[in-house]
């Protein structure tokens, strides 16, 4: 085979798959993390390349805790460093859990995404990108402003409980037979935190309310709080109302939020007001 069939055949597989794949939900490019508690009250953070046939090092340059809740650490990208770099983080005068933010300070290095910069949303979409939950609709842009549909958020709830996603030709909904998301549809409804319409439907395309959102945090995380705050812009006597309410007590939604502004639970959310609850209920 040569080097033009084999470069011509590649180009037809990646035409391909920019059509089958959806460009709601994709994947962290970058660097990412995970992490694991070890002995003496402490968090092992490792740092890794999202693509595992890119090779580049990693270094870790710094890190400092920000208002005792977020552990920023800043790398480089370095020639002749190892592909996987960690840090064994002392929880001593942390909030656990707490929430860990990357920052490339290589010559050059910009956010992950172009349209977040300076934003209410950054810090959380930078968050959840480098946890490898969710990625931009374009690689370079997040497209915060965009709504978020039913799908797309069951897809990152699963993602971020990191659930293993059941494959089964049992469907839980008679519309997502040929739907991209219903093996991820399937395993929320598995794990009780989505439900359908009463005709048997899911409509998975449809936009995400705020109350919706608010009610399958409350389920997927299983929130709990002993705090009874008084907020004056909720609605009261809706069925979403005490999930809505209880994401409020809970600090995942916040009176000084933008949203809070024209506060509107039946209205649908956004893909920053999206990320800002989620990372937030991560760090819960």
């Amino acid at each position: 085979m040569n080097t033009l069939y084999k470069y011509a055949v590649g180009l037809l597989i990646a035409i391909i798959l920019v059509n089958i794949l959806p460009i709601g939900i994709s994947y962290a490019h970058g660097v990412v993390y995970d992490t694991v508690s070890i002995e003496g009250n402490k968090l092992r953070i490792t740092l890794k390349w999202s693509d595992p046939y890119d090779k580049r090092g990693i270094s870790i340059a710094f890190y400092h805790l920000k208002n005792g809740k977020t552990l920023n650490i800043g790398y480089e990208i370095k020639d002749g460093a190892k592909n996987i770099a960690s840090l064994d983080y002392s929880l001593a005068g942390a909030i656990v859990p707490i929430r860990v933010v990357l920052t490339n300070i290589s010559p050059g290095a910009d956010l992950p995404f172009k349209d977040i910069k300076n934003t209410e949303a950054e810090e959380f979409i930078r968050h959840l990108h480098d946890m490898g939950i969710l990625n931009g609709k374009e690689r370079d842009f997040y497209k915060p402003k965009d709504l978020v549909s039913r799908a797309e958020f069951a897809v990152l709830i699963t993602k971020a409980l990191n659930l293993e996603i059941v494959k089964s030709g049992d469907l839980k909904y008679k519309d997502i037979s040929k739907h991209w998301a219903r093996d991820y549809i399937n395993t929320a409804s598995e794990n009780g935190f989505i439900s359908g319409y009463n005709d048997g439907t899911m409509r998975p395309d449809n936009n995400v309310t705020v109350g919706e959102a608010c009610t399958i945090l409350y389920k997927a995380f299983k929130l709990k709080t002993n705090y009874n705050g008084i907020y004056d812009k909720l609605k009261q006597d809706k069925w979403y109302s005490q999930y809505v309410k209880i994401t409020f007590d809970l600090h995942i939604l916040s009176t000084s939020d933008s949203i809070y502004r024209n506060f509107n639970e039946e209205a649908f959310i956004n893909r920053a007001n999206c990320a800002i609850i989620l990372s937030r209920a991560l760090s819960r």
